[in-house]
């Protein structure tokens, strides 16, 4: 009874919980943007880029701290992913980088294939998870930029790519369902978590 208990709560705090941490965590760190820009401009993003970093490396640092669990440091690699990539983010917008074109595209599964190289041998769980809220936010954006292109695509391809947030949306059901019913192991519940957020993510393009 105790083991179904405990294995309850960690599916709804490791999986579920870190789901929406990550999403509110997302859409907080996101609207802060909104009066920063419009009462203090460039000179207080700035600062908020470096906050925002600095949070990213505490959160960092969590993860290889002796006495921090393994649960924690996967929800901390999770933060650490999120912050860093809001960084990437908005310090792309301020300065006009083409992270998210075409080129960002490549940049992006360069990144993928050094992280998938040294994955299991190299990251332990807290690095896996930061880097896979990062890649995810990071595909999420090019999706995006990607609309800028179907002005000039058939309608078939136009309702294809559209289609593709669908798709993801019905990954996160998947993951989800996996969180519930299927995971055993905290590495199960840490990625399904990441999926949902993720499939949150794109079924809200313009967030």
């Amino acid at each position: 009874m105790n083991g179904f208990i405990t294995e309850s709560a960690s599916k709804i705090t490791d999986g579920i919980g870190n789901a929406v941490k990550l999403f509110l965590l997302y859409a907080l760190t996101t609207l802060l943007t909104v009066p920063i820009h419009s009462f203090i401009g460039r000179p207080g993003m700035l600062v908020y880029i470096f906050l925002l970093l600095a949070l990213g490396a505490f959160e960092l640092h969590r993860i290889f701290v002796v006495r921090t669990s393994e649960p924690q440091r996967a929800w901390h690699g999770m933060a650490a992913g999120l912050y860093f990539w809001q960084v990437i983010r908005f310090t792309a917008e301020l300065g006009n980088l083409q992270l998210f074109q075409m080129s960002g595209m490549i940049l992006w599964l360069t990144t993928l294939i050094i992280v998938a190289l040294l994955w299991k041998k190299m990251m332990p769980l807290g690095m896996r998870s930061a880097m896979a809220v990062l890649l995810i936010c990071w595909l999420e954006k090019l999706y995006q930029q990607g609309f800028s292109y179907l002005v000039n695509w058939s309608p078939f391809f136009n309702f294809g790519y559209s289609a593709l947030r669908y798709i993801a949306g019905f990954i996160g059901v998947i993951a989800l369902v996996i969180i519930i019913f299927r995971s055993r192991e905290l590495h199960t519940r840490v990625y399904s978590a990441v999926t949902v957020f993720g499939a949150l993510l794109f079924l809200l393009l313009n967030f």
